[in-house]
């Protein structure tokens, strides 16, 4: 599976992290049954998937400054999340350029967020790389 899957798929787990109290490695179980190209063997949606519910406070802190006119508790879930494995891919992910982390963020907000989604994300993820 290509890592542009992966990303979608760890952005759809995360998302529906978000309605179940059942421990993560029990989601990932269910999730994996609905999606058999998941392997266990699949390193990369384990790393984004675990990176980011483990960093989470500390990745929103990275692009919360630049949100404008917006707080996160206002921002859409599927940006928000989407947003968390950008900034963590960008942060720890070395054989990803920068630039190609900001364009899967777009794409995914194109297909999932609302019709300024990517527009917007596109800008705080912008912003954000400008000040590292």
């Amino acid at each position: 599976m290509s890592r542009i899957e992966t990303r979608e798929h760890a952005m759809e787990f995360l998302f529906q992290t978000g309605f179940r109290n059942d421990p993560i490695s029990e989601q990932i179980d269910l999730f994996r049954e609905a999606y058999p190209e998941i392997t266990e063997d699949d390193a990369y949606f384990l790393d984004i998937v675990y990176g980011v519910i483990n960093s989470r406070d500390e990745l929103d802190e990275k692009f919360v400054p630049f949100l404008k006119r917006w707080k996160l508790e206002r921002l859409p879930q599927t940006d928000r999340i989407i947003l968390e494995i950008a900034v963590y891919e960008i942060l720890t992910v070395e054989d990803i350029p920068t630039s190609v982390s900001i364009n899967e963020a777009v794409k995914l907000a194109k297909k999932y967020g609302t019709d300024s989604s990517s527009s917007y994300i596109n800008g705080v993820l912008s912003n954000f790389v400008k000040s590292l």
